[in-house]
């Protein structure tokens, strides 16, 4: 009969005083998340969407950010992406870091002292480990610019239209893409194999003298989609497109919608949502405009 080898000693676990948290060690890393609202004018940027040969936002914050808090992981993630020469009122992103000593409000003045004038950080606050600027966002508002006139001061923010337009016809022709409707003609051919379904809660427009706004709500939006949604009622306006033509466009794929994309320079996106009763109330005022 073979005897059973002796247990092992047991090392006792390492202990800390009550109260106290175990040191975090390099290995475990601890994150810090702030949630990040910004404005910037797209006028000579390359959008949103990092890229080695191109100046963009999120390409110049991180390198901003990267220099303050003196580290080189900093992430930063939007909301979406918006294209090259496209502007932002109040866009939602957030950053992840292992800096954790810096205090928001210094982050804020610092970023801003770090950024060209055309990106400016509106509010840094910090926020949950799991908040996802994008994953998060239950619905996205962007608006569209179109100048009745020459302007001098704000071409780089509007798409002059010379034709008359009539304002009616397009209204008229926003209540057939509101809704859950597939918009792959309104998409970019790599984003056709994805979902081209979307659902657009609310598409308004707003005339004065010298400028037609259009508002788009929605839950999320295809590449070039607004700008190519603009175009489409414009065709409208001037009378080169019926409703019927632009209900067709959801019933079938048309290449027709990208031959009539707007320029990105009248785009802005507006707002992003992360609360329901929010989003709501922002589209009851919508309506009521």
């Amino acid at each position: 009969m073979t005897k059973s080898p002796a247990p092992k000693k047991a090392i006792p676990a390492k202990t800390t005083p009550a109260g106290k948290k175990p040191p975090t060690t390099p290995a475990m890393g601890t994150l810090h998340k702030y949630r990040l609202n910004l404005e910037y004018d797209g006028s000579k940027l390359s959008g949103w969407q990092k890229q080695d040969d191109a100046v963009t936002i999120q390409g110049t914050l991180l390198a901003a950010a990267a220099e303050l808090l003196e580290d080189k992981g900093v992430d930063i993630q939007g909301c979406g992406r918006t294209d090259a020469g496209v502007h932002a009122l109040n866009y939602t992103a957030h950053l992840e870091t292992s800096n954790g000593k810096i205090p928001p409000a210094i982050i804020l003045k610092k970023l801003n002292d770090l950024l060209p004038p055309a990106i400016v950080v509106l509010e840094v606050a910090p926020c949950g480990a799991r908040f996802h600027a994008r994953h998060n966002c239950i619905g996205r508002s962007y608006l569209y610019q179109i100048a009745h006139r020459k302007t001098a001061f704000q071409k780089k923010y509007v798409w002059w239209v010379k034709e008359q337009l009539n304002v009616k016809a397009m209204a008229d022709a926003t209540q057939i893409l509101t809704g859950m409707h597939d918009f792959a003609s309104f998409a970019e051919k790599q984003e056709l194999k994805k979902s081209t379904k979307v659902l657009v809660n609310g598409i308004y427009l707003y005339e004065d003298e010298d400028m037609l706004r259009l508002r788009v709500i929605g839950s999320h939006f295809l590449w070039k989609m607004i700008r190519r949604m603009a175009g489409v009622l414009v065709e409208v306006g001037k009378g080169n497109l019926t409703a019927k033509d632009v209900a067709g466009f959801l019933e079938s794929p048309s290449t027709a919608p990208s031959r009539l994309t707007a320029p990105p320079s009248g785009l802005f996106f507006e707002k992003a949502f992360y609360d329901q009763k929010e989003f709501d109330k922002f589209l009851a005022a919508a309506e009521k405009k």
